[in-house]
């Protein structure tokens, strides 16, 4: 059991690393590209 844990562990610190990289690299195309060309994220409407 000890080893299982160890190794979620280590899956969630890889998976926290790519994220962190994932946000970089997310960051420097929203960086890249005109902001008038972003479109807005809209939640849709409840009804």
């Amino acid at each position: 059991m000890v080893s299982e844990m160890r190794r979620l562990q280590q899956r969630v610190r890889d998976l926290e690393a790519e994220l962190a990289r994932l946000q970089d690299e997310n960051d420097v195309l929203v960086a890249s590209v005109g902001h008038d060309l972003l479109v807005p994220v809209r939640e849709p409407a409840l009804t």
